[in-house]
């Protein structure tokens, strides 16, 4: 069994089924040769926590086609960035409507239609991923008030976020007249000064 699991350097996500029946990948999860990434999504304990595993998670539960058009964004691009614990639901943008993929017990996954410019978002493995401003003024505008204090205070407190407050803060304001604008003004100008912390 194991021998499937010594394949090529490159991200390998197993579900149940592929090749893995479910108790199997749970047995091999025990013994320490995989985990999760998101629910019934894992990967070789070898591979590292990075930004393109959670991709590559992403990118396993969802078709080819919407793979190929949806960017991953809001609070589940603060987590493929590293900023927050894995979200509830896999949130992805699309330009125009599109079908979900077919139910999946393990995880809710959610699109929301929005227009994109080519400098708001990057590819990180296998997806398309908002950028840390963009992601940062999605938190702002749609994630609850409680969580998007918590991810902002993060990602605005660390180096390598690229994003600081006063650029936040310009991407809010930039936005022109939209619903919810003053909330998320209010939300950033509210929260503590901090210094980097990486």
């Amino acid at each position: 069994m194991t021998d499937l699991l010594s394949g090529p350097a490159e991200t390998a996500i197993y579900q149940p089924g592929k090749p893995f029946t479910a108790p199997e990948l749970s047995v091999l999860q025990t013994e320490g040769v995989l985990r999760i990434v998101l629910p019934g999504a894992y990967v070789c304990m070898a591979q590292p926590k990075s930004a393109e595993v959670r991709t590559a998670a992403v990118a396993s539960h969802i078709g080819p086609r919407l793979r190929e058009v949806a960017v991953i964004g809001r609070l589940t691009a603060a987590w493929v960035h590293g900023f927050i614990p894995q979200p509830p639901e896999l949130e992805l943008l699309v330009a125009r409507f599109h079908r979900l993929p077919l139910h999946r017990p393990d995880i809710c996954i959610s699109l929301h239609e929005c227009l994109l410019t080519d400098e708001e978002v990057l590819r990180i493995g296998q997806m398309q991923v908002t950028t840390p401003v963009r992601t940062a003024l999605d938190v702002a505008f749609h994630a609850p008030p409680a969580p998007a204090r918590r991810v902002l205070s993060r990602m605005l407190g660390s180096r390598r976020t690229g994003c600081s407050r006063g650029e936040l803060l310009d991407a809010i304001e930039a936005t022109g007249r939209r619903p919810g604008k003053r909330a998320a003004l209010e939300l950033v100008q509210g929260l503590p000064q901090l210094r980097a912390l990486d």
